[in-house]
């Protein structure tokens, strides 16, 4: 059954050529963001994974709420293999069966819609992720920056290619524009077919957001040639209340809570008095005759705006602690990728230095017998 998307990122472990998919219910005008983070890889594997984005992949009605704040779905198997939507007539009228029909349409729906995705707002982004080479240090540097200049190299060929073949069809037909050159032979580069490869600087998750224009269930999955440990959410902009304006994602949960707390400060600090804090406010009147130079307005005033500047720093100071805990991690994972593959191949060696010295042994013996028998 899907898995559907919950508060906070949790790790899924995904075995070695298999996938991993999380489910998000979004609407036509809301903003999703998808985060992906390797934190952990086999000894003899990549922190990599090819992530896709697609959606939607199940209608908004499935799991939609109804008057009495309960789930529905519109599903009729009968009526769906009647109507040649399912060829499998399903035994369960339940909401996992209704999204795992649309699911099991969703390829033949891309095929058909394949040539006008942004008229109908289709979702349908695949890319490579690798965290090989994330990282401060110098050679996880030198090794983007090969990574870069390969992949610049790469574009340099491939458009010198182009230009050398607009060439010699220039020549061969005459080297003027006529409008009546012969295009059936062209060859167009397919950029949706193009897996983009993506080598993240800093070793933290990776995020992606695209305003929803078709409303329905969104879905990313996590295919990987390798068992690896990852954390996967998708976050909606009608949850968390809209986009941070400094990185363009669907806020965090820590970073809503953080602003929900300063709202609320503010709101203590403007909203008009009660009858009761009148009342209050009055006894206190009276006290401070009786205490002079004690605590005043000015000093309740200044605490609100320090504690307002504390929640902004606790808040600060909690996501990079998140970053350094990334960092860390794998960092830790590295080190014992490579630790296991020093220690294996340190007992490889030692296994040829034992079998080259006994070959050595064994020939320098025969070649004394063979001395002993001749002389």
């Amino acid at each position: 059954q899907p898995i559907t998307s919950i508060v906070h990122p949790i790790q899924h472990a995904i075995r070695a050529r298999h996938s991993q998919c999380i489910y998000a219910r979004f609407e036509r005008g809301n903003f999703a963001t998808f985060e992906i983070f390797i934190v952990d890889a086999d000894i003899d594997g990549k922190p990599a994974a090819a992530i896709q984005i697609e959606g939607p992949v199940a209608s908004p009605k499935v799991g939609q709420l109804n008057e009495a704040g309960e789930r529905s779905w519109d599903h009729n198997p009968e009526k769906e293999v009647l109507e040649g939507r399912s060829k499998i007539k399903r035994k369960t009228n339940t909401m996992g069966a209704a999204m795992q029909d649309s699911i099991d349409n969703w390829p033949a729906f891309v095929a058909t819609n394949a040539q006008h995705f942004t008229e109908a707002g289709i979702i349908h982004h695949a890319f490579f992720i690798d965290y090989t080479h994330s990282g401060e240090n110098e050679d996880a540097i030198a090794a983007r920056a090969d990574i870069s200049r390969q992949k610049s190299e790469e574009n340099e060929e491939r458009r010198r290619q182009r230009d050398l073949e607009h060439e010699r069809r220039r020549r061969e037909e005459g080297g003027e524009y006529k409008g009546d050159e012969n295009i059936d032979d062209e060859i167009y580069e397919e950029e949706t077919g193009k897996i983009q490869h993506i080598v993240p600087e800093s070793i933290e998750p990776y995020e992606w957001t695209k305003p929803i224009k078709a409303s329905g269930w969104y879905r990313m999955c996590v295919q990987t040639e390798n068992s690896i440990t990852v954390e996967m959410d998708i976050r909606s902009s009608a949850d968390l209340g809209g986009i941070d304006p400094e990185t363009w994602h669907v806020y965090t949960h820590d970073e809503r809570e953080a602003i929900d707390e300063e709202e609320r400060i503010m709101e203590l600090k403007n909203r008009e008095p009660s009858a009761d804090e009148v009342e209050a406010k009055l006894v206190a009147e009276e006290l401070e005759k009786a205490l002079q130079n004690q605590v005043g307005d000015f000093d309740l005033e200044e605490t609100k705006n320090l504690m307002t500047e504390v929640n902004r720093l606790v808040s600060q100071l909690q996501s990079k602690q998140q970053n350094v805990h990334h960092r860390i991690k794998g960092h830790e994972n590295d080190a014992r990728r490579n630790y296991k593959r020093i220690v294996r191949s340190g007992w490889i060696e030692t296994a040829l230095y034992i079998v080259i010295t006994l070959f050595q042994v064994y020939t320098v013996r025969k070649w004394l017998l063979s001395k002993n028998v001749l002389g």
